[in-house]
């Protein structure tokens, strides 16, 4: 698919710069048009005294609305010094509606970019992410607190399994993988997994190479390490700017009690994600 049509989602102009940054490079070398929405949680109604609302809730939500038009404000003018100025809009939302509020908005996008879970920010980054992930049906970029990249998509590492969430985000990123210089399709232990078939990864680098793709195949296997040091390792090693990879090819639970790559990749990766559910 083509990215023409980007959306960045951030809690704060501060907080989120490598966000914005990424996002208007993005844009740039897509020749797109980006929008920023700039997202603020609304208080949680309290109950004192069994059914009684906290009468304190009222100006709460006043400050929560006054701290999103700041943080809207300061957006707007980190954008307008843009050589092409982006749109801001602005969001209270409920944490428990993120999902809905903000998928519903990311399906007007073709892609939409959010901040890498962190120590600093980690449950509204998360609920941003998986809001956008599972809600929106679009592919989304997850930028890493530490990203000053200066180039996007130049060397793909596509992390391939044999399952819909891969083949989804391998669609998704076409255009990318087509322009880039080198992609690089890795497999972990795929010898010892079942759908592989009987040369690991060798049928999804033939499909990219007939379409036009630079690609070479890494079949990797993790020895001591985990499938999550594999990869990112290996994405280091190669010196790719961004991963592509399908997101939580398992529920969302087990992930979050058993561990899983996907949980894994986003709580350590240091390059940009672009991953589809």
């Amino acid at each position: 698919m083509s990215f023409r049509d980007i959306l960045a989602v951030v809690t704060s102009q501060v907080q989120n710069e490598h966000v914005i940054a990424f996002a208007e490079r993005f844009t740039s070398q897509m020749a797109g048009r980006l929008a920023a929405a700039v997202v603020n949680w609304q208080p949680s109604v309290a109950p004192v005294d069994g059914f009684v609302v906290d009468p304190l809730y009222g100006q709460l939500v006043v400050d929560a609305r006054a701290h999103l038009g700041e943080e809207a404000g300061k957006l707007k003018a980190r954008l307008a010094k843009a050589a092409n100025p982006a749109t801001v809009e602005s969001y209270l939302v409920e944490f428990g509606a993120a999902g809905s509020v903000i998928g519903l908005r990311a399906r007007h996008a073709d892609v939409c970019i959010v901040a890498r879970p962190s120590r600093t920010n980690k449950e509204a980054a998360q609920a941003i992410l998986e809001a956008a992930l599972f809600e929106s049906g679009r592919p989304v970029i997850i930028v890493p607190p530490e990203w000053k990249g200066s180039s996007i998509g130049k060397h793909i590492l596509f992390a391939w399994k044999p399952t819909r969430e891969a083949a989804r985000a391998l669609a998704d990123a076409d255009e990318l993988i087509l322009g880039a210089e080198r992609v690089s399709v890795v497999t972990v232990d795929a010898r010892l997994s079942r759908g592989y078939g009987e040369q690991p990864g060798a049928d999804i680098a033939a499909h990219l190479a007939y379409r036009g793709a630079a690609v070479d195949l890494i079949n990797l296997d993790s020895g001591d390490r985990s499938e999550t040091d594999a990869i990112l390792g290996q994405a280091l090693a190669v010196g790719a700017d961004l991963i592509v990879m399908g997101g939580y090819g398992r529920p969302r639970l087990s992930e979050f009690i058993f561990g899983g790559v996907t949980r894994e990749i986003l709580q350590a990766a240091s390059i940009p994600i672009l991953m589809a559910h």
